[in-house]
């Protein structure tokens, strides 16, 4: 028996290294039982590895308390560790015969396997061959077991960065310093692929598609091989992602074989996949920068620096409001009856005023700071406001410095610069914000030019050319109707129009005003109700455009143009949104504050 079992390990240790030395599958030795019992190789490698650790466990015991002679545990337990070695180490080399690993990293963990095992073995010998009287560990077998440690612990990082990618192990290591994983400066020229789509392939494509693992003879750790695909064909198609195979496996329940990433293994969110899917739609570059692509609201989320602000209730906010500090310079009020999203007017609110305002930023959506007294500064606080939408900084100290604060506001739909210092340098910061449709620009420092760049990168090219030729258009009636012409973008309506009305623009603002404001019935109070017509409304708003070219009988024609842009703006968001887009008009028309400084009584 003693023979049989002396004889036994170095046997099975021989077969070892005999089938490590060969290739099975060229050798035809693949039958339907290797690749079955392969894959039992993860579930047996963590055994000889806890029964180890027995070993190491009861060694320790032993020598707080030393007793008259070595327990047989120990030698069963290094017994059982070396046979469930061996057998992982063959279902190892097994699985390692369907391929799809990098040939040098799988013969390093099956070669440092097969050593492993032989030192376990030498050590089971060692044990039997210790003197029981003694209560000295032998240096032999002490260092024995320092070497099946180091071995365990070297076979094991190299069987998990065949599974896990090498950086697996060491990618948060809170020791390293602060530029260890850092691979290149990250900046606003750093192409996407590089800032968003790599990492997101890290985490949950490189355990099986990298350098090391190359399941189906696919890579995704190149961009190349991403577009050379695998034994499936390409895994993307630029430019369609539904046609692309990486999002389809994605989009398979993950009950089914060909899902990916596979059963069990991390899996991406509904936003992950949907960031995948639009740049591959925009082409898949590897080269494009954030600038050159299309940024759409929805995917914007993904490049902001600040977090994504959840509305809070009513309730939260209108407790908090008797406490807020700038109420005399700052009015703040609901949208609606039963609403939580709040809008802010300004009187004479400073840089500090807004920064107080950051208690109520995640309900604010509507911010007029015109003619305030808010500067760069503020718009620091500004920018932290994400669900903004509608932002007045007109005739205010503001620079292009500032504007570059709100590269965050990725809901952005309108932004007035009226009277404001801004250049076209604000222009390349604005274009970032996809999400607008109204930008005026009236007596600001803009070009012509920066104007027509804008356009570019906002709207698709036949939108563009279809409103250079508006554009064009409505120069020509500027100089019939001697108005300024606002720089108006709006994806929905594609601009507002100023044209002539059925002789409505040679009126007085007396007649205007009698015409659409006398009374509680006129067309301004059923405006302010939600319940004019369209058309009554289309023929207020050609009004209010042939008004604003009208010099008031008093007061600057600065402010009579900002106040009846106001009109404008109201009756245009009317039209868009219908009886529940009111509150900018009934803003709007505040009679007494523009009677007071521009009527002749």
């Amino acid at each position: 028996m003693n023979f049989f079992r002396s004889i036994t390990g170095p046997i099975l240790l021989a077969i070892l290294v005999i089938l490590s030395l060969i290739d099975g599958t060229a050798m035809g030795l693949i039958s339907k039982w290797v690749p079955f019992l392969g894959r039992f190789h993860p579930v047996l490698l963590h055994l000889p590895i806890g029964l180890f650790a027995g070993v190491v466990l009861l060694e320790i015991y032993l020598f707080l308390r030393p007793v008259s002679r070595v327990p047989e545990k120990i030698h069963f337990l290094l017994a059982a560790t070396f046979y469930t070695t061996v057998f992982s180490a063959l279902f190892g080399i097994f699985l390692s015969w369907e391929g799809g690993y990098d040939s040098e990293a799988v013969n390093f963990h099956k070669w440092a396997g097969v050593v492993t095992a032989a030192f376990i073995l030498g050590l089971d010998w060692l044990a039997r061959n210790r003197k029981d009287e003694s209560d000295k560990l032998p240096t032999a077998y002490l260092a024995g077991l320092v070497v099946v440690i180091l071995g365990m612990t070297v076979t094991g990082h190299q069987g998990g960065s065949l599974t896990h990618g090498s950086g697996f192990l060491t990618q948060y290591n809170p020791f390293a310093g602060e530029s260890a994983n850092v691979v290149e400066e990250i900046s606003t020229d750093t192409p996407v692929f590089v800032t968003h789509i790599q990492p997101i392939m890290q985490d949950y494509c490189f355990q099986c598609h990298s350098s090391e693992k190359i399941k189906g003879e696919l890579r995704m750790d190149n961009y190349e091989f991403l577009l050379a695909g695998g034994v499936n064909g390409p895994a993307l198609v630029p430019g369609d992602s539904e046609a692309s195979d990486m999002i389809h496996r994605i989009h398979l329940p993950e009950s089914e074989e060909d899902h990916m990433p596979p059963q069990g293994k991390p899996q991406p969110s509904e936003e992950v996949v949907a960031f995948l899917a639009w740049w591959i739609d925009q082409g898949a570059s590897e080269t494009a920068t954030r600038d050159e692509l299309e940024i759409t609201p929805e995917i914007a989320v993904h490049f902001l620096e600040v977090d994504v602000l959840e509305f809070e209730t009513r309730e939260s906010i209108e407790s908090r409001l008797p406490e807020f500090s700038g109420q005399e310079r700052l009015s703040v009020f609901f949208l609606a009856q039963n609403e939580h999203r709040i809008g802010i007017r300004a009187n004479k609110a400073t840089d500090q005023d807004v920064a107080d305002l950051l208690q109520l930023k995640s309900n604010i959506v509507e911010l007029n700071l015109g003619k305030s007294e808010v500067t760069d500064a503020g718009l620091e606080a500004i920018g932290q406001m994400t669900n903004l939408t509608h932002l007045y900084l007109n005739n205010t100290a503001i620079t292009d410095a500032g504007i570059e604060q709100l590269t965050n506001l990725y809901q952005l739909q309108y932004i007035n610069l009226f009277g404001t210092a801004v250049t076209d340098a604000a222009l390349t910061v604005l274009r970032r914000l996809k999400g607008l449709k109204k930008i005026f620009l009236w007596e600001t420092e803009v070009t012509k030019e920066g104007i027509a760049s804008l356009q570019k990168s906002i709207f698709p090219a036949v939108q563009s050319d279809k409103l250079r030729m508006q554009i064009d258009d409505l120069q020509k009636q500027r100089a019939a109707l001697e108005v300024d012409i606002v720089s108006v973008f709006d994806f929905e309506e594609e601009l507002v129009e100023v044209v002539k009305v059925d002789d409505e623009d040679s009126l007085s603002i007396s007649e205007i005003m009698i015409d659409f404001h006398k009374g509680k019935t006129s067309i301004a109070a059923q405006a302010q109700e939600g319940k004019a017509s369209e058309e009554d409304l289309s023929r207020m708003l050609r009004a209010y455009q042939a008004m604003m070219s009208i010099t008031p009988p008093k007061g600057t024609v600065e402010d009579w143009k900002v106040k009846t842009g106001y009109l404008i703006e109201g009756v245009t968001t009317l039209l868009e949104d219908g009886p529940t887009g009111t509150g900018p008009y009934k803003k709007a028309i505040n009679c007494k504050a523009c009677h007071s400084e521009h009527r002749s009584d």
